[in-house]
């Protein structure tokens, strides 16, 4: 099946606000500083969308899950955009949507800590956010392996588990884990 560049390029846009999404999501669940200028990029790109949301999908324990229901939205959309209007596709691809978004994110906020922590020579307020979202994720990975000098490999371990389950996922279930994100 042959899909055209417009739904390649709405594809690719939907991608994208999703990781935005996600990142809005994940900020607030880490109770990074809402000043942050992340944090303000993140709220001012999603506020429109999930205000109105707020009312029947509301904040639970630090969960945006108004947030989510919109990325889960938007993978209906893609399925709408590639496959027609199969409901069934619909349910599923909205759910993977929201775990290929969040690998994602979680790949691009770890590869830009990564990369910036060569480059941190003082505080500043987007790396200490960076670092308020991973360290959660790398801690109980450095409590097990140590750090050798100063090269952290935490980040690589998470990395790989991530590209493992995505292998995985993409075996099992082939092009929809695929337009999934």
């Amino acid at each position: 099946m042959e899909l055209s560049q417009t739904a390649l390029f709405v594809g690719s846009i939907i991608n994208f606000y999703a990781l935005v999404l996600v990142l809005r999501a994940w900020l607030q669940f880490a109770r990074v500083d809402y000043y942050n200028p992340l944090s303000q990029f993140a709220v001012k790109a999603t506020e429109p969308i999930l205000k109105p949301l707020r009312k029947f999908a509301p904040v639970i324990k630090n969960v945006d899950t108004s947030a989510l229901f919109v990325i889960f939205l938007l993978g209906a959309l893609k399925s709408v955009l590639y496959f027609g209007l199969a409901i069934d596709v619909m349910l599923i691809l909205g759910v993977l949507s929201i775990l290929k978004a969040i690998g994602v994110a979680i790949f691009y906020v770890l590869f830009i800590s990564a990369i910036s922590s060569w480059f941190n020579q003082g505080h500043n307020p987007i790396f200490y956010a960076l670092y308020q979202l991973t360290d959660p994720l790398l801690r109980p990975i450095r409590k097990i392996l140590p750090t050798l000098g100063v090269i952290d490999f935490s980040p690589m371990v998470v990395v790989f588990i991530l590209l493992f389950i995505n292998n995985l996922l993409t075996d099992l279930l082939q092009g929809l884990w695929v337009i999934a994100g």
